[in-house]
């Protein structure tokens, strides 16, 4: 349409409406007895409860890291995000 060309859509939470906003957050994961923290993940926050939202590339690089981390065996991990 006419008019729309330079407008921003605002995305909405689908849990709570508030407004979504691109940032880096920090996930943390309990596996079993393990703990794996994946810091740095790019994800979109809900300015009003905090939910993070990530698009489907990012959910699989994290599925990766996480079954690399399981193959590991330690107890307690921490790892930066690095997209591939």
């Amino acid at each position: 349409m006419a008019g729309e060309e330079g407008k921003k859509t605002t995305k909405k939470c689908p849990l709570c409406g508030g407004t979504l906003t691109d940032s880096i957050t920090n996930l943390p994961f309990l596996m079993g007895e393990r703990i794996a923290v994946i810091k740095n993940v790019p994800a979109e926050i809900c300015s009003d409860c905090g939910e993070a939202y990530m698009k489907s590339s990012v959910v699989d690089r994290i599925e990766n890291l996480l079954d690399r981390l399981e193959e590991l065996g330690s107890e307690v991990s921490i790892v930066h995000y690095e997209a591939a």
